[in-house]
C-alpha cells in the first residue's frame, strides 16, 4: 500500500513543466497556423486583447490564423515568468513575432500577460493581453 502511494506521488505530473510545455506548444501552433492544436490549447471562452486594443474571441482568433492573410514565420518568447496557484497560472514575457498579418509584413516585439487555467488535467489559455514593447 505504501509503495503504491509513493509511486503515485512520484508519477504525479509537474504543473510547472506541463504549463511550460503548453506555452511552447501555443507558440509553435501560432507559428504553424495549426488550428487543431490551437483549438485544444485555447479555452472555449478565451479573450484576446491585442496591442491595438482589439478584443477577440476564440472564433475570431482561429479564423484570423486560418486566413492566408496572416502567417507568422516565427514566434519566439523569452523573459518568461510564471506563477501557478492551483489550477490557475499567470504568465508574463516578451514575444518576438515575424511574418504577415492582415496581408502586411510584421516584425515586432510585444510584452504579454497570459492567464492559463487547468481543466481536466491540461492547461488552456483563458486570456491574453499584449502591448508593443520598445
Amino acid at each position: 500500500m505504501m509503495l503504491g502511494l509513493v509511486l503515485g506521488l512520484c508519477l504525479r505530473a509537474d504543473p510547472a513543466a506541463e504549463l511550460e510545455a503548453a506555452s511552447k506548444a501555443y507558440d509553435a501552433a501560432v507559428s504553424k497556423a495549426d488550428i487543431r492544436a490551437l483549438d485544444a490549447l485555447l479555452s472555449p471562452s478565451v479573450v484576446f486583447t491585442t496591442a491595438t486594443g482589439r478584443v477577440m474571441d476564440k472564433k475570431a482568433v482561429l479564423a484570423m490564423l486560418a486566413s492566408p492573410d496572416t502567417r507568422y514565420e516565427s514566434v519566439e518568447s523569452d523573459q518568461v515568468k510564471r506563477a501557478i496557484t492551483g489550477d490557475l497560472a499567470i504568465e508574463t514575457g516578451r514575444v518576438r513575432v515575424r511574418g504577415i498579418r492582415n496581408g502586411k509584413p510584421v516584425s515586432e516585439t510585444q510584452r504579454y500577460t497570459d492567464v492559463w487555467v487547468r481543466r481536466d488535467g491540461r492547461w488552456q489559455l483563458a486570456a491574453e493581453h499584449t502591448s508593443l514593447a520598445p
